[in-house]
This record gives C-alpha cells, structure tokens and sequence, in this order.
C-alpha cells in the first residue's frame, strides 16, 4: 500500500455497531459526537453510512472523516482519542461497539477531469494540468525552435511578465529586490541568482562580439607608444604613416616647394651578430612600424656593451628559461615552476589565445569573487543579525544591477558600429552621456542599496560603504591574481 504523503488526505473509518432498542439516542449522540470531533484540528469533514446488513437486533453506522493528512491524525489518536472514546462508553456503557481503520489516500477522479494518463515525471494519475503530486505540467512537448521563440517573446511582452516587474526596480530601485525577497514576497519577481546567470551570460556574449580575432599591435609615432586593436595586423584605417605624418592627399592639398635635401644620418656599422639580433627584435613589431623601429634599435645595439647584447639575446632565445623567469617567494609557487614556465612559453608563442583565455575564465572567478565580497558585507554587519546568505543575496542583486547597465552600454556600442552620419553621433553623444551618468549613479546606488536593506543611519552606513569599497580592491587584486594564474596553468 502507498504511504499518505503529508499533503494529501486519509479517511479515518469508524464501525459502529448498537442495541436497537437504543437507536434513537445513540443516533442523537453520534450527531453530537461528530460536530465535537470537526472541531479538532485538521478534521475536514464527516459522512454517517447505514449498514443494512447489519445482525438481528442490532443497527450498525459506518462513520467516514476525512483529514488534511496523517500527521493530524496521529495528532488526534495521541490527544483526543481517548477522552473522545470515553464520553461514548461513559453513555452507553457495553451496549455498542467500535471498529476503526484509517484509509489512505490514494488517487481522486474528478467529473470532467478523469485522465487515465500519467505525470511522466512521477508517474502519478493525471487530473489536471498539472501533476497534482510533483506540479509538472501535464502536456510535456518538444518544441521546435519557432515555438521556443514564440514562447520566449511571449513571455517578454507579456506587460504582467515577472522579468518587467523586476528590471525596473533592479535598475532604479536600489535594493527593493533584496527587501522583497527576504520579506517573503518572491512570487512576483525573477528569482534572484537565474536573473544574475541570464544577465551575466548575456554581458559577456555581447563583450565577445568587440572586434573578433583582433590582433594587438604596436604603432609607433612621435609621441610614443600606442598600444591599438587590429584585424589582420595591418596599420588601422586613416592611421599615420611610420614616423608620425599623415599621407597628404593631392586633390586637396597644393604641391609644396621642394625643399632642400638633408643628407641621412650615417648608418652605424654593425657586426652580423648584432644584426641578427635586430632582426630577431623587428620580428615582434608590426610590419608598419619596422622601418623606424629599425634606425632606433641599431642605434641603441650599436651603443650597447657586449654584455647588454648578450642579454638581450637570451632573453629573445628563451623569455621564460630558468634565467629570465625566476619564481621566487611561497614554496607552492616553486611547485608550480615547470608549468608555469611552460604556460609563459606558451603565451609569448600566442598572446591573443591567452588573451582570449582569460576573458572566458572571468565567468568562473565571479564566482569566487561574490562570495569573497559577501563575506565582507557579514564582517561589516556582524551584529546584525543577518545570515550569511543574506548578504549574498544583497551582493547578486548588484551584480546583476551591473551587469545590466553593462548590457544596456554595449548595445549603445554596437549600434553605433552600425550606423553612419548624424545618427552615429548621437548615438555615440548618448553612450558618453551614459558613461557619466554611471560613473556617479552606481557607487549611489550601492550605498542607497546598503541604507535600504540594512537599515541603518547614515553615520554608520557610509564609513561600511567606504570599507566595503576598500574590500572590493582588496578581492578583485586576489581574484585577478588568481584569474591569471588559473588561466596560465590551464592555457
């Protein structure tokens, strides 16, 4: 026999059997009896059942209770039962007796609603649109992808959808979400950690999309360094030509005097050696920056000690050998020695994998990194009562607060890329407009999150917000670091 579960009823059956010469009264009694027995907890309601089959002389009443679940049954058997049983026997003495048996529920048929079909989850009888016993609907279909699209659509138009009712105070409501759920008033909201998954995924899909397999390179003008993203390693469109000038266009510019020749610098004579060496040097720097990189490094290796040429040959030979990368410091860092050695190889071999590596293990560290900063909130609320899962929660719902403006600032991104003239550069007025507003409104909406859910007076609030800060430098150095290290070591 099936065990009653605790939300569903049973039938408690009590077999009654009289004199009938004392039909009458006992019939009064029992009418009696049941009202006393509906007042106990749990007790649904009652059916009297004549058994015509019952002896010569004798009546018999079959008496059915249904019960919210056993539990109160066994609350009754325990409690009342006795004292129940006594008033009967008190009143009629040996002139009745009682049988009882209790009767699980097992399965229940409706009129309209009969189903011979079973929930595929569970396995229990179908009467409804859902599974009375686990909630799985009844109608589990495969969709085709029209249909998930359609389903998904519907759910974001939907104006009572729960996303909308949820987008709109995690963007301007600092902290309600995080008051609303542990006020118990969830329903009506996105849970909190699927609503962070689908934010965060979506951040970093949209980051992925900025400029697919760029390459970095080094381009080189009279003002230094500049460090720029390109496609193919070519020099970016419209970018100076090698030394700093722009190319002059003809059709707008009229010819110039010529100018008097200035004889070139005199080349420095170099062995093959050192040679060799700028031409392994010029192989790391991109095609359009190699003329004048050239002029300045046989400079500089024609002034160098043999020494300083010979160290800076094998640094090229092998960047990361026992010589050029020395680990030094923790002995777990010793332990790890090869491999990271073998990771730096690796790097220096293909930097935009490791690059491409790291931005999809960052993921991975938010999930050390929100833990690390809501073990903070708990130290800065010590007395406050709170469990530790509380102050996760609070830091979920600002992530994911962030991780929405985010999104909201790519997509201004790329739909900049897209568009040309006037309307590029509103869009593009719009983004930095943006920007600035952001700069200020999230730390505001941080400490405006913090006064809300945790109650407390400005005086005490903003020196937490100001260690809270201290705590997020302090976790996102450890993470970072870890993040690199994680990444070497898996590259």
């Amino acid at each position: 026999m099936q065990e009653p579960q605790e939300n569903q009823s049973v039938v408690y059956e009590v077999d009654l059997e009289a004199d009938a010469d004392i039909a009458g009264p006992f019939d009064t009694w029992l009418r009696d009896h049941i009202a006393d027995m509906l007042q106990f907890e749990g007790f649904r309601s009652a059916e009297i059942f004549d058994d015509p089959a019952a002896p010569a002389g004798r009546i018999r009443r079959i008496v059915q209770y249904r019960l919210r679940s056993q539990a109160a049954l066994d609350d009754y058997l325990t409690t009342h039962a006795p004292r129940m049983r006594a008033q009967g026997i008190a009143r009629f003495g040996n002139r009745f007796t009682a049988a009882r048996r209790v009767l699980p529920h097992r399965e229940e048929f409706v009129r309209g609603k009969v189903s011979t079909e079973n929930c595929l989850n569970c396995g229990e009888v179908l009467t409804g649109q859902h599974c009375s016993h686990c909630g799985q609907p009844a109608k589990v279909r495969v969709l085709s992808l029209w249909g998930l699209t359609k389903d998904v659509i519907g759910d974001l138009l939907d104006a009572d959808s729960r996303v909308w009712r949820t987008l709109w105070p995690l963007a301007f409501r600092p902290g309600l979400l995080t008051q609303e759920f542990l006020r118990g008033r969830r329903a009506s909201y996105t849970p909190p950690f699927r609503m962070y998954l689908v934010l965060s995924l979506v951040f970093f899909v949209l980051a992925s999309f900025s400029d697919p397999g760029s390459e970095v390179a080094l381009q080189l003008d009279d003002g230094g360094a500049n460090i720029q993203l390109r496609q193919d390693g070519s020099a970016p469109e419209g970018a100076p030509e090698p030394g700093g000038a722009v190319p002059p266009d003809p059709a707008a510019t009229p010819p110039a005097p010529a100018a008097t020749p200035v004889a070139p610098a005199p080349k420095p004579a170099l062995d093959a050696e050192t040679q060799r060496l700028v031409d392994q040097l010029l192989k790391r720097v991109p095609a359009d920056a190699r003329k004048e990189m050239r002029a300045e490094l046989e400079t500089g290796l024609a002034a160098a000690t043999s020494e300083e040429r010979a160290a800076t040959a094998r640094l090229l030979a092998d960047p990361c050998g026992e010589t050029n990368f020395k680990i030094e410091g923790a002995p777990f860092l010793k332990k790890y020695g090869p491999r990271l050695r073998d990771a730096c190889r690796k790097i220096v071999a293909d930097q935009q994998s490791f690059g491409r590596a790291l931005w999809e293990n960052i993921p991975k560290m938010m999930f050390i990194f929100l833990p690390l900063i809501a073990a903070a909130l708990a130290v800065l609320y010590i007395r406050s009562g709170r469990y530790y899962v509380e102050h996760l929660l609070f830091v979920v719902h600002f992530h994911a607060f962030f991780f929405m403006t985010g999104i909201f600032v790519l997509l201004l991104e790329r739909l900049s890329e897209m568009t040309r003239g006037g309307l590029a550069t509103g869009i593009t007025a719009v983004e930095g407009f943006l920007g600035a507003v952001l700069t200020f409104y999230v730390p505001w909406y941080l400490l405006k999150a913090m006064r809300r859910v945790y109650a407390q007076s400005w005086w005490k609030t903003v020196p937490k917000y100001a260690l809270l800060g201290f705590a997020y430098l302090i976790c996102l150095v450890f993470t970072g670091v870890g993040l690199l290290f994680y990444t070497a070591l898996t590259l």
